[in-house]
């Protein structure tokens, strides 16, 4: 819902491409990916980069999001 909503979604560092599909939904608990540390964080611990942006491309805390949704799931 992220173009309805006006806004994009963003994770980077897996060790693999995603296991889901573009546009695909998604559930808490549901394995999308693994963590790892590539790109630029190849010289960084094993971290996962994820991040939600407005239209005009201003960063949005993700943790309420990640909570509201998981109280729909």
């Amino acid at each position: 819902s992220g173009r309805k909503e006006g806004r994009t979604y963003r994770y980077s560092h897996l060790t693999r491409p995603a296991e889901v599909a573009l546009g695909e939904r998604v559930f808490s608990g549901q394995v999308v990916g693994y963590v790892g540390r590539t790109g630029n964080a190849a010289s960084t611990p094993c971290h996962l980069h994820f991040e939600v942006r407005t239209r005009g491309g201003r960063f949005l805390d993700p943790k309420p999001l990640l909570q509201a949704w998981d109280r729909f799931s």
